[in-house]
């Protein structure tokens, strides 16, 4: 391996990630009036946003950019102008500590409403087409929303850096991951599912990230200010560049590269720390190995404290929503159902049903284990290997194998019977501990859901896992049992997401009069702190 000599993908990486550092300095450095709010109605929309989040699980880092798709769909239906509803939004963020106080420049509020106006004018200009169930109106209205608020989030918070590991990441897995013939994958496609496959690793997009990726890439001119001419022609074909942007999220393959990728997650992930908290001395730590993997070894020492830290936070909020949501449950069902129906208060099945989910969930964090010596030495393998061109052997997308009629109908009879298996032992168990039907029901949802939120909690926290554990008897037995019961929880999340009674609430009930009352009671203050400057 040389020295210093990185391939020529890693050193345009590196100057690009420079140029972005740079441009990211300027961005900020601006001497002009700052977005500042008051400390009090900062304070209460904070707690709001708290109370809001822990009803709502979603990942940490989508967190803004769902609010500001939040606050977005809330400000364009009710303000008429693009510049109160670019202040107003802003300012909701700032108030919500979703960006900092006394940092973003006024001036960045005249970005976002140019923004805001591109949207608005192309949803003005999309022909009315009605569909069956949701209207394709509203189905376009959610898509553009979202795509929209990941570019107002780019336009407050730069992601200059972000993009150059990204587009690094995709041209080392192009590299690396073949196609096996037969496919019928074209060159354009296979980029396409590569770079959706990068982003989903790399920076957990979701699918609003997704597509505001993959419209940028496919439509560039969206991006340099485009006329209202060009808008007015993209409008009409709007529900084509919706449909195909979608078919390459959906396409049948699009899981076998988030799996290839996923391999290489760690490395990828690693180097994007090294080189973020390396920033200001990028050519030293890159001009040899041997400093690459000194700063690979103390980012690797660092991350892992950092996940398990996150690891942690991500199960305090879990358990805290879980707990919400059981307690109301149990208010609503379970208490008048055992009062009124059954004739008493089963109180063990009560208390078991309350307090058996956040166990579950700290037993499952406390079970995840620091990565060990060995695991840091391959990741500094990977890494180098990465920036030094040596991709080693291809990853191959292959058609995966079908069985025949046969052998489909008495696999899925089996996993039925495990099915059967798993709930049935349970139910089994809680019907001689006395539990009713309803509590049985409550134990079942919590089960599943719990065990399913514990999974994706210790897949993010073991995502720098590169050493892979071997799996024995007992563990492939455990995981037999579990996996019905994840499957359920799994689908159980997605229908608790969409149909959210406490976030309908707070979103089209509480909200709205909620942000108005803030907004006033900070003008109020500001009002009286001018009275009070006159006195003095």
């Amino acid at each position: 391996m040389p020295n210093d000599q990185l391939s020529p993908k890693a050193q345009r990486f590196l100057d690009i990630y420079k140029n972005a550092l740079e441009a990211e300095k300027n961005y900020d450095a601006a001497e002009e009036e700052k977005v500042t709010v008051h400390q009090v109605s900062g304070k209460i929309a904070f707690f709001y946003e708290k109370l809001r989040n822990s009803v709502d699980y979603k990942e940490e880092h989508l967190l803004r950019k769902n609010a500001i798709k939040r606050i977005l769909k809330r400000r364009v239906m009710t303000e008429k102008n693009e510049a109160d509803v670019a202040k107003f939004l802003v300012y909701e963020l700032v108030r919500a500590r979703y960006l900092p106080d006394k940092k973003i420049p006024v001036s960045r509020i005249k970005d976002i409403e140019l923004i805001i106006q591109k949207y608005t004018l192309l949803l003005n200009n999309m022909p009315s087409q009605k569909g069956t169930k949701k209207t394709q109106d509203e189905a376009l209205f959610e898509w553009i929303i979202g795509i929209a608020s990941c570019e107002i989030e780019e336009g407050l918070v730069p992601h200059g850096k972000e993009n150059a590991i990204v587009n690094f990441a995709r041209e080392v897995m192009e590299e690396k991951i073949k196609v096996q013939e037969g496919l019928n994958i074209k060159p354009d496609l296979e980029k396409e599912l590569i770079y959706v496959a990068v982003i989903k690793n790399l920076n957990k997009a979701d699918t609003d990230m997704i597509r505001y990726r993959l419209f940028i890439t496919k439509h560039p001119e969206w991006i340099f200010a485009p006329s209202e001419d060009t808008i007015s022609k993209m409008a009409p074909v709007m529900g084509k560049v919706v449909s195909g942007v979608d078919k390459i999220i959906n396409h049948k393959h699009a899981d076998d590269f988030i799996k290839a990728v996923r391999t290489n997650r760690a490395y990828l992930t690693i180097l994007q720390d090294v080189i973020f908290k390396n920033s200001q001395e990028v050519d030293r730590v890159f001009s040899h190995h041997y400093r690459i993997e000194d700063a690979v070894k103390e980012t690797c020492v660092k991350e892992y404290r950092v996940a398990h830290t996150k690891l942690n936070r991500a199960a305090k909020r879990s358990i805290v929503y879980i707990f919400i949501t059981k307690v109301v449950l149990a208010l609503i069902i379970e208490l008048p159902f055992d009062k009124y129906i059954v004739g008493h208060i089963n109180y063990f099945a009560l208390g078991v049903n309350i307090l058996f989910p956040p166990i579950l969930m700290a037993l499952a964090v406390m079970k995840v284990s620091v990565p060990s010596k060995k695991n840091t030495e391959l990741i500094v393998t990977g890494i180098k290997n990465m920036l030094y061109g040596e991709y080693g052997k291809p990853m191959i997308i292959k058609r995966a194998p079908t069985p025949n009629a046969f052998f489909l109908t008495a696999f899925r009879f089996l996993y039925l019977v495990v099915f059967l298996a798993s709930f049935g032992l349970i139910i089994f168990t809680l019907n001689k501990l006395g539990f009713n039907f309803i509590s049985m029901g409550l134990f079942c949802f919590f089960l599943s859901v719990v065990s399913y939120f514990s999974i994706r909690i210790r897949q993010n926290a073991r995502e720098l896992q590169v050493v892979k554990k071997k799996e024995g008897t007992i563990g492939f037995m455990t995981e037999l049992f579990f996996m019905p019961i994840l499957q359920v929880g799994k689908w159980l999340s997605a229908e608790m997401s969409n149909l959210n009674f406490f976030v309908y609430i707070m979103d089209f009930i509480i909200e709205a009069p909620f942000k108005t009352f803030v907004d006033i009671f900070e003008q109020w203050i500001y009002y009286l702190k001018e009275e009070k400057d006159k006195i003095e």
